[in-house]
């Protein structure tokens, strides 16, 4: 009989715990916010993306990391042997750090660097060869079409940074 009585206990607290529980979840899950969620995913990526634009500018063509215009355009470009392929990151700790890949050919690679909330902070890229390669890789911050920082190697399969801080 007392056996029963300390199992009748225990299922009584566990009762208890699972309406405390219960209410806890009532209480916090109704909130006056009402939120409207019918925006599809893909219109608020697009949104961020600013278009989903290629990151990559044509040689001649005005970058699109341009800031507000009291800004200088910023630029970096990877140069190097034709076929060289490459991979790396470049950008700024505001505006964030942008992953790209590619194979050089005849002209550089160039990549405008976004302005977050109107200002360019310290500009960092980070290139290497994806395979190793004889021929120097080198990648260069621009700005206003001035290279305002470089950096370069020669090794076969070596990589590359290069900071620069307006």
């Amino acid at each position: 009989m007392e056996r029963v009585l300390i199992g009748c206990g225990g299922l009584a607290i566990l009762a208890v715990l699972a309406v405390v529980l219960l209410g806890l979840g009532a209480i916090l899950g109704n909130s006056d916010v009402d939120v409207d969620i019918e925006e599809p995913i893909e219109d608020i990526l697009d949104e961020q993306d600013g278009g989903g634009e290629s990151a990559q500018v044509q040689p001649g063509a005005q970058p699109d990391g341009i800031a507000p215009a009291t800004a200088a355009a910023l630029v970096v470009r990877v140069t190097g042997p034709p076929g060289t392929a490459y991979s790396g990151t470049y950008g700024t700790a505001q505006g964030g750090m942008t992953p790209v890949e590619g194979v050089l050919g005849a002209g550089p690679a160039e990549y405008a660097v976004e302005a977050a909330g109107g200002a360019f902070g310290e500009v960092r890229a980070v290139f290497q060869k994806s395979q190793p390669m004889p021929g120097m890789l080198r990648a260069e911050v621009l700005s206003a079409g001035e290279v305002v920082a470089e950096g370069s190697t020669s090794e076969e399969s070596d990589w590359v940074e290069v900071n620069w801080s307006p």
